[in-house]
């Protein structure tokens, strides 16, 4: 299996002279050799925390996108062998901590979505 990160993230400033000065981020396309992937594509994230089975301890790619409308998303996120992380989204929130594709970080041991305020649906995709 490949896991392909494709996109350009763009930037406009128009705060900045000569403006519009924009930003093009290329991701260059990195490809992970995954031997397994967990997929979901309306996980339901619950406000006591709902943690996700990682397909192998270390994964090297984890993406998750926050479906709601109206509510935010709590991500926690521990890479081996460091504390764990939490990152907050709001509704079409999107949260990429790690995509190693050549699996030379220590990676990603556990991940842990909490709604908040309810249940929050999500897109999950770990894959190592």
């Amino acid at each position: 299996m490949l896991a392909v990160l494709q996109g350009v993230l763009n930037v406009t400033n128009n705060l900045q002279s000569p403006s519009p000065y924009i930003i093009n981020f290329p991701f260059g396309n990195p490809t992970l050799n995954a031997m397994s992937v967990f997929f979901d594509p309306f996980f339901q994230a619950l406000n006591i925390g709902s943690a996700i089975t990682l397909p192998a301890n270390p994964s090297y790619a984890i993406c998750v996108l926050n479906l709601s409308t109206t509510a935010n998303l709590s991500v926690q996120f521990t890479p081996v062998g460091n504390p764990a992380t939490i990152v907050q989204v709001g509704p079409g929130g999107i949260v990429i901590p790690v995509f190693d594709p050549n699996k030379a970080g220590p990676g990603v041991s556990s991940l842990l979505l909490t709604g908040i305020g309810g249940t929050v649906p999500a897109m999950v995709l770990a894959a190592a």
